[in-house]
């Protein structure tokens, strides 16, 4: 019997014959990511490494959306106190740590990991998509990275992986504009591999994860080595150390701060509406 990890902001199901079932759990909050659910994540891509009999991985969100990416609510780079500006580059430091460590561990994952996304991906919720061996979406999904609007920057290895699945004019549109793109354009694209209508997702993606799990794993993990193969990977590990190191100095400038206040400003401007 496989004992499942107990988690917070994550939510976990074991599926017969080897499928661990991933779900972020913070539906209220559009499943937006805390410190606390990047760790969680962390602990989960451990877990699936550690334990012999998970041979899939699926993530998926509960409620309406996939994820909502970063929580920005409990962003500490919105203080301006000289005193607690160390106390604050030591936070956003820590987190970027664990930030880092998942995204390498999504890299390497010697399981497969399919992504069945419910509703709209965001920020970090969207670029690790393109780690994932499979994204199964519903129609209805829309996918969005809002760095520039943040004074953020490429992360979860988009500045390799979407101009490679998408081509460098939509990867530009996303990363540079903060395009919302749709589910559509994004199966038309190549990014997401299977649309599906919402009562399908699930199943769907259950099925295939079951019907994984029964075949080889030998077989799996050879074609996973040759399509994942060493240059592509160490290419992913490289862009993720300069992707994490931009972001600290971005998550700790004036700019960002300005930024982040802005949006919160607008935020409560419309909930007065």
């Amino acid at each position: 019997m496989v004992v499942l990890p107990t988690l917070k902001t994550i939510k976990l199901e074991y599926h017969e014959p080897g499928v661990l079932v991933m779900v972020f759990n913070r539906p209220e909050r559009m499943n937006s990511m805390t410190p606390d659910s990047y760790r969680e994540w962390v602990q989960v891509m451990e877990f699936s490494r550690a334990e012999a009999s998970i041979r899939v991985l699926i993530i998926t969100g509960s409620g309406r959306a996939y994820s909502a990416g970063q929580d920005l609510s409990g962003q500490t780079t919105l203080s301006s106190s000289p005193a607690d500006e160390e106390a604050i580059k030591n936070d956003v430091f820590k987190r970027n740590q664990v930030t880092r460590k998942l995204t390498k561990l999504l890299i390497t994952s010697p399981i497969p990991i399919i992504a069945a996304i419910n509703g709209p991906a965001i920020g970090y919720g969207c670029t690790t998509l393109a780690l994932c061996d499979l994204v199964i979406s519903v129609e209805s999904a829309v996918f969005r990275t809002p760095f520039a609007e943040l004074a953020f920057c490429a992360e979860g290895c988009s500045s390799v992986t979407f101009p490679r699945i998408l081509g460098p004019s939509v990867a530009s549109d996303m990363i540079l504009f903060g395009r919302a793109v749709t589910a559509k354009e994004m199966h038309a694209r190549g990014f997401v591999g299977r649309l599906v209508k919402p009562e399908e997702l699930m199943p769907t993606a259950l099925g295939l994860a079951e019907e994984m799990a029964r075949r080889s794993q030998v077989a799996i993990r050879a074609s996973r080595t040759l399509v994942r193969n060493k240059g592509y990977i160490d290419e992913l590990l490289e862009a993720n150390d300069a992707e994490m190191d931009e972001l600290y100095k971005r998550m700790i400038s004036d700019d960002a701060k300005q930024a982040i206040m802005r949006m919160f400003a607008k935020l409560q401007s419309k909930s007065k509406l």
